[in-house]
């Protein structure tokens, strides 16, 4: 069993106000024995400007990342958030894991979010993963963010290498239909590929908000009211053998018959 606390926040645009805020809420969150907690996408500090994410960005190697592994040791919780990645003269909206005091993972968005007359990539280079499995107590788990959720492909990558759980983190833009888009995929990705489905949203101005808890069978089983703060939930093997058991889809497929 793996206690997962997921947090739904406003953007900040100060790396200081965010190391505070992780600090306050791993510590929340260690206390009510949480053995994860999540961050959004973009939570090193949001800006839609790239001058900003120039001259914030920072290495895997930087100061923000051993803060975040000050606060994983300190707590003793892993801690999965986004940050601003400078990378080889690139930027990159990654996604790191934290566990023990050290990086354990990090994971380069794939897909940018050029679409619905924004273009991430004016700003961000495409990813390429690393898609590794990531595994924290007796639970597998894959990362990705926010966009990457319209991309069955990759979810369906993870689960075919034993993932129990993708943890995916977004600041999802709100507008017509959006809000009712979130919630049908995040029930889909779940549902297809029989696993756990965490996430955690950016919430207030252009965000919608919405964290959810999705279990294998497709069901949101717990989500985040319209303000900030922690949800709670767990990912409990013996729930995911059942329906694995019960609804075999990863064992009844025919590759060979696809074209992908």
């Amino acid at each position: 069993m793996l206690k997962v606390a997921l947090t739904q926040l406003k953007p900040v645009a100060d790396k200081d106000i965010s190391i505070r805020n992780i600090e306050y809420y791993s510590g929340i969150a260690a206390s009510n024995s949480a053995d994860l907690i999540v961050f959004p996408e973009y939570y090193m500090f949001y800006s839609p400007y790239k001058e900003t994410v120039i001259r914030n960005s920072e290495p895997l190697n930087g100061n923000y990342v051993k803060r975040l592994k000050e606060i994983s040791q300190e707590t003793r919780i892993g801690i999965i958030t986004g940050i601003n990645e400078l990378y080889d003269h690139n930027y990159y909206d990654t996604s790191v894991f934290i566990q023990n005091g050290e990086l354990d993972n990090y994971y380069r968005k794939t897909h940018l979010y050029d679409a619905f007359g924004y273009k991430e990539s004016d700003i961000y280079t495409y990813g390429n993963g690393p898609f590794k499995i990531s595994r924290i107590g007796n639970i597998n788990f894959g990362m990705l963010i926010c966009y990457d959720i319209r991309f069955p492909e990759i979810f369906r990558n993870y689960s075919l290498n034993d993932a129990d759980m993708i943890v995916l983190i977004s600041a999802w833009f709100s507008g017509p239909m959006k809000e009712e888009q979130w919630l049908s995929l995040v029930s889909a990705r779940a549902l297809e590929n029989t696993i756990y489905l965490a996430t955690s949203n950016m919430v207030g101005g252009a965000f919608t908000g919405i964290t959810t808890f999705t279990d294998p069978i497709g069901a949101i089983i717990n989500r985040a009211p319209e303000e900030e703060g922690i949800i709670y939930a767990t990912v409990d093997p013996d729930r995911l053998a059942a329906v694995r058991k019960k609804m075999p889809v990863l064992r009844q497929r025919r590759p060979e018959l696809y074209k992908i």
